[in-house]
């Protein structure tokens, strides 16, 4: 095992796993490969060991080296930076159907869907969800499957991650910071 540290470490084989979640203090944790993009390989909110050894091998698909990371939940903010000022702020948020009380996770998801912004890969400006593994085990962990009647005005999350190019969306955000956040919106003082 190599670069550890009390909130990540790199590891390059399942052999280390334990170790590694114990020198970032436990579960639950992140797994994620170290040279990926779009989310690829990415497990969030890893609360078990089994789980571990699923999200290892799924990040290893992507990257010969893994990084493990203690989880903080909270939300996904991108801050955008020009000349030391603050000039765009937006909230990513992972894919998601809201619920009528009528319909199922499947049929919220197919609206969702024919929404015309939203296609396959990055020439789109949103991405269509896809059900995976992933998907349904985010589900499962809210109680829910594909044939389940979500209730009126609840959030089904689809994913945990927050990136558009599985389905999430970007909220802009950069009107709701505080002005002291980043120092009257200068995010590096002189």
């Amino acid at each position: 095992m190599r670069g550890c540290r009390c909130r990540g470490t790199t590891i390059s084989d399942l052999e280390d796993l334990e170790d590694a979640i114990l020198d970032v203090g436990g579960f639950p944790i992140v797994i994620k490969p170290l040279n990926g993009n779009h989310g690829r390989g990415v497990s969030i909110d890893v609360r078990t060991s089994l789980e571990a050894e699923d999200a290892f091998a799924i990040a290893a698909a992507v990257s010969p080296e893994v990084i493990v990371e203690r989880f903080h939940r909270g939300r996904d903010h991108r801050v955008l930076v020009v000349n030391h000022k603050v000039v765009a702020v937006a909230e990513r948020v992972p894919a998601h159907v809201i619920g009528d009380g009528r319909s199922t996770v499947q049929q919220l998801m197919d609206v969702v869907n024919q929404d015309p912004r939203r296609g396959d890969g990055h020439d789109n400006v949103l991405t269509k969800i896809v059900v995976d593994r992933t998907s349904l085990d985010v589900l499962q962990r809210q109680g829910y499957r594909l044939d389940s009647v979500v209730p009126a005005n609840e959030i089904a999350y689809l994913r945990a991650t927050a990136n558009l190019s599985t389905g999430g969306i970007s909220v802009d955000r950069t009107d709701d910071i505080h002005p002291e956040t980043f120092g009257w919106r200068s995010a590096f003082p002189g």
